[in-house]
């Protein structure tokens, strides 16, 4: 690391740690010191008996909370010395009731869902979203998530998994009795007329089409076969097959006229009769139901959905990692005017803060234990050494200013008991 390089918040809690560790072994040392120049003129004047006092109780102080604070992370002067090396001795009792203390102080679904209140999630996620900027970041976010989801989904063993479970939610749907209704719904409205007069239009017009007439032509005259002796096979097959195109058209230029002919209201009975039976008779039914289990069945079916669903996956990430893409502007825009409606719609930003608040107490309630058991698993799991230092650097500072303030109040008291030896003597 290069001098001019900023230190990482780590590195300057571990210097500030040992300017604070020197500052309170100088003063020990100081009082150390103190003490000799005291006890070395302590006899030519009394007052050097009082800095000999101050000087030894602050050595005594200091000294003591000086062992009392290594003792909490190692041995003193590395000795084996009993109730030392406290946090590392106790690190799986000390995990325990870390995550417990968590679990039950912190995680508690009360107190959480009145920080979700106090915290406002609709308001604060209004203001974000209504920023353009903040929906275009939000939707490269989303836009990336799905990537993520289209690139799993067309792995091969999802692919297949996708597959089949598609082909059993199909097997599983009910078409018979939506169908009957669908009907019953088309014949009401009167499309099923408006269906009709589209497929009267389109035979109307392939009648015409001299390429028809001329199959219908060749089918005729393969039938009356014994024409050909007379060499009429040929033009009595074009002769009929003109009176059957004419009488057809005819009789479809009628039907495309007439809202009463007869053969439209054959129609309407007979898609009435079909409507009734899909949804009263069982043989219908279980024949539809066998048909549809026979087509899920077809390979050609499954190769299809296949394709339509490759094609999807395929079109939805090619979009969404164009630089234009459709999907993040629209995503974008949708974003941005859900943060512009919650700002206005007091009763959805209700709502959402609401549904917020009582999901995050569900979820505390679930996994608190889960959580406080993890906290307790992490820290069992972290290396005695390296936990040690890291409580060190965190909670050091404030340990040295105990050794600092033992080494200052302990000598205070050693005047004062040694004012009282003098007052008593």
């Amino acid at each position: 690391m290069s001098s001019n390089s900023p230190l990482r918040p780590y590195d300057l809690k571990l210097q500030r740690l040992q300017f604070h560790k020197r500052r309170a072994t100088a003063l020990l040392v100081a009082a150390l010191l103190l003490m000799l120049v005291a006890e070395y003129f302590r006899s030519t004047n009394p007052a050097w008996g009082y800095v000999a006092a101050f000087a030894e109780a602050a050595l005594v102080g200091g000294l003591a909370d000086w062992f009392a604070v290594t003792a909490l992370f190692r041995h003193p002067l590395n000795l084996p010395i009993p109730h030392t090396a406290i946090i590392p001795k106790n690190k799986a009792r000390i995990a325990d009731s870390l995550g417990e203390f968590i679990e039950t102080h912190f995680l508690s679904s009360e107190r959480i869902m009145a920080k979700v209140s106090e915290f406002n999630p609709a308001r604060r996620l209004a203001a974000w979203l209504q920023d353009a900027l903040n929906a275009k970041a939000t939707a490269d976010q989303v836009a990336k998530l799905m990537q993520f989801v289209l690139q799993s989904l067309s792995e091969p063993a999802m692919a297949h998994r996708l597959r089949e479970l598609l082909r059993f939610q199909l097997s599983q749907i009910d078409l018979v009795k939506p169908a009957g209704e669908i009907l019953a719904v088309i014949r009401q409205s009167g499309q099923h007329q408006a269906l009709l007069d589209a497929v009267l239009a389109h035979l109307d017009s392939e009648l015409q089409k001299p390429a028809l007439q001329q199959h219908i032509a060749s089918i005729i005259a393969a039938e009356f076969d014994y024409l050909r002796w007379v060499s009429l096979d040929e033009a009595g097959g074009r002769y009929m097959a003109k009176k059957l195109v004419h009488a057809a058209g005819r009789e479809v230029q009628q039907m495309r006229e007439s809202a009463d002919h007869p053969l439209r209201a054959h129609f309407d009975v007979a898609l009435a009769d079909l409507q009734q039976r899909l949804l009263n008779d069982p043989a219908l039914q279980q024949q539809l139901k066998t048909t549809q289990q026979h087509l899920l069945a077809q390979p050609s079916l499954l190769n299809a959905l296949d394709s339509m669903w490759a094609r999807i996956v395929t079109g939805l990430a090619e979009d969404l990692i164009a630089p234009d893409s459709v999907l993040r502007q629209k995503l974008a825009q949708s974003l941005q005017h859900l943060g512009q409606r919650l700002a206005l719609d007091s009763v959805l930003a209700d709502w959402l803060n609401r549904h917020a608040r009582v999901a995050a107490g569900l979820l505390v309630k679930k996994y608190r234990r889960q959580i406080g058991q993890f906290i307790a698993e992490q820290l069992k799991a972290w290396d005695d050494e390296v936990m040690v230092e890291r409580l060190e650097v965190n909670v050091g500072v404030d340990l040295q200013f105990v050794r600092l303030n033992g080494t200052l109040v302990g000598g205070l008291i050693g005047v004062v008991l040694y004012g009282f030896h003098q007052l008593l003597a």
